[in-house]
C-alpha cells in the first residue's frame, strides 16, 4: 500500500512500490487521504469548489493523474486506487491493514520539514505495525531512471548494481531487518551489504581508547558474524545473496548514511541495541529517514 498525495515525493513513494510491486508479484494500493482543515495541499489547489463534494472529486482526480504518470513495468501488477477522508496517519494505516508494506514519500527538502515529527511520513513510520519504506522524491538515482525509462527497451538494459545495505546490532528487531532485507537483494540480484556500527567516545588517552577499542572491534565483528550466521542458518546453510559484513567505528546514524550513499535501500529495525536504541524514537531513525538518499525500510 502506497500513501499518495499528489507531492513529488509520493509520486516518487509510487513509481518505487510499482517497481517493488513487480520484482514480488504482489498488487499495489494507491491510497489518497483527504480532509477538510487544508490536507494534501494538492486536493485544495485542485478543487474547483472547496466544499465536501468539490473535495473529493479533487482527491479523486490528484490520485488518478498521479496513478496514470507511473509506468508499469510488469502488465500482471495491478494498482488499485482508494480514495479516503480522515485523518491521514489513522486512516492510511487502516487501509494498510493485511498489506505486505507501506510506502510513503518525504517530500521535505527544507529543514523546517524535517523538524516537523508530526508529519505524516514520520506518523506512518512511527505507528505503522508492519514495515515502511519512505522514498525522498528526486534523491534516488533508481527512482529516477525508472520515470525517464518509459520503453521496455530502456527497461531492460537499465541494471542497478548498487547494493542493499542494513543495519546490524545482533537485537531481535536487526534480525527482523536483516531477514527482509535478504529478501529484498534477492529480488533485486544484488549484494546485500551488512553493516555494524560501533562507538567509544573517548577524547583523550589514546592508549585506553586502543585497549578498549581494540576489543569493541572484535564484539562488534563477533556480533555481525553472529547475526548473519543465524540468517543463513534458518535459510538452511545458504543465503541467496551475496553478504558483505563491515564493522564502523563510528555512530551508528553517520555509519548508515554513509552507506546509504551508494544503496538501492538502507534497511534498518525498528529497535536494537547501543548506536541502534529506541531507533523509531531516537535520532537515528529521524537522520535517516530525513536525509538518506535512497529508499529507508524501517521493519518491525
Amino acid at each position: 500500500m502506497v500513501g499518495v498525495d499528489g507531492s513529488p515525493g509520493s509520486a516518487a513513494a509510487l513509481r518505487w512500490a510499482v517497481d517493488e510491486g513487480a520484482r514480488r508479484h504482489l498488487p499495489v494500493t494507491a491510497a489518497l487521504v483527504w480532509d477538510a482543515v487544508g490536507e494534501p495541499r494538492a486536493v485544495f489547489d485542485t478543487a474547483g469548489v472547496a466544499d465536501r463534494a468539490g473535495l473529493a472529486q479533487a482527491a479523486r482526480r490528484v490520485l488518478a493523474d498521479t496513478v496514470a504518470a507511473v509506468r508499469v513495468p510488469d502488465p500482471a501488477v495491478t494498482v488499485t486506487e482508494r480514495v479516503e477522508e480522515g485523518s491521514p496517519v489513522p486512516e492510511l494505516l487502516r487501509i494498510a491493514t493485511g498489506a505486505r508494506l507501506v510506502v510513503v514519500g518525504e517530500r521535505g527538502p527544507g529543514a523546517l520539514h524535517r523538524l516537523v515529527a508530526g508529519s505524516v511520513c514520520q506518523g506512518v513510520v512511527h505507528h505503522a505495525p508492519l514495515p515502511v519504506v519512505v522514498v525522498r522524491g528526486g534523491a534516488d538515482r533508481s527512482s529516477a531512471a525508472a520515470g525517464a525509462a518509459d520503453t521496455a527497451a530502456a527497461a531492460a538494459t537499465s541494471v542497478d548494481e548498487r547494493p542493499v545495505v542494513v543495519g546490524v546490532d545482533g537485537s531481535a528487531g536487526s534480525l527482523r531487518a536483516l531477514r527482509w532485507a535478504v529478501q529484498a537483494a534477492a529480488v533485486r540480484k544484488t549484494a546485500l551489504r551488512a553493516v555494524h556500527a560501533w562507538y567509544l567516545d573517548v577524547p583523550a588517552y589514546l592508549g585506553i581508547y586502543t585497549d578498549f577499542g581494540s576489543a569493541l572491534a572484535e564484539q562488534a565483528q563477533h556480533t555481525l558474524d553472529d547475526a548473519v550466521n543465524t540468517i543463513i542458518a534458518e535459510q538452511g546453510g545458504r543465503l541467496p545473496v551475496q553478504v558483505v559484513k563491515e564493522t564502523v567505528a563510528d555512530s551508528a546514524a553517520r555509519a548508515l548514511l554513509r552507506a546509504a550513499a551508494d544503496a538501492q535501500v538502507l534497511v534498518v529495525g525498528s529497535r536494537g541495541h547501543g548506536g541502534f536504541a529506541e531507533l523509531l524514537l531516537g535520532s537515528v531513525s529521524h537522520q535517516c529517514v530525513a536525509h538518506a538518499p535512497c529508499p529507508v525500510a524501517v521493519i518491525r
